[in-house]
């Protein structure tokens, strides 16, 4: 997708750019992230740092994602991001994490979608101190399109609970996406 649009939304499969801002809005609600140390996991072209620091004073972003395009593309277009070439499942990510956040990456995980996605949140949980979130096209969209993977809210929420007692599910702002916050200790 890169080479057929170059730096725009639509390489990272975002219909428009309003789409990727609600989404980064939604995820940027989990806490007040000033000052806290960020980890992207599948960040593309690591647009939510620029989102990050409009929002937030002295967010600490790192960006890793397992495509060499976008991780090229990402250093190229925000010079004061880290970025790196990783897979979270294989590769050693420095921290400490504050917050591990995942944006629209699980609806192309194949025929091992629903595994992989239980192995991806259990490895963000364990990288974070505080909390993590992340967003998934939900099985209640009616617009399903072939070849992406649409996950159950309520079993995401289920599995999420055998993790943490503290989760919270959006459902609110999209019609065909969800939202799931996890936090280590009760959100006060």
């Amino acid at each position: 997708m890169i080479q057929e649009n170059g730096y725009d939304v639509r390489s990272c499969d975002y219909g428009h750019p309003a789409s990727q801002k609600i989404k980064f809005e939604v995820i940027s609600q989990l806490c007040n992230m000033n000052g806290k140390n960020i980890l992207d996991v599948g960040c593309g072209f690591a647009d939510f740092f620029d989102f990050l620091n409009e929002k937030f004073k002295k967010a600490n972003y790192t960006g890793v994602d397992i495509s060499p395009g976008m991780i090229k593309m990402a250093s190229e277009k925000h010079s004061g991001a880290k970025v790196m070439l990783a897979n979270i499942l294989e590769d050693e990510v420095k921290g400490p994490f504050d917050i591990v956040t995942a944006n629209g990456i699980f609806y192309l995980l194949g025929e091992q979608a629903e595994l992989l996605m239980k192995q991806i949140i259990t490895k963000m949980y364990s990288m974070a101190t505080e909390a993590i979130a992340f967003n998934s096209l939900s099985i209640w969209a009616d617009d399903q399109q072939p070849n992406e993977y649409y996950a159950d809210p309520v079993e995401v929420f289920s599995f999420c609970h055998s993790l943490t007692p503290w989760v919270t599910l959006r459902h609110d702002y999209h019609h065909r996406d969800f939202t799931i916050y996890m936090y280590k200790q009760r959100k006060e």
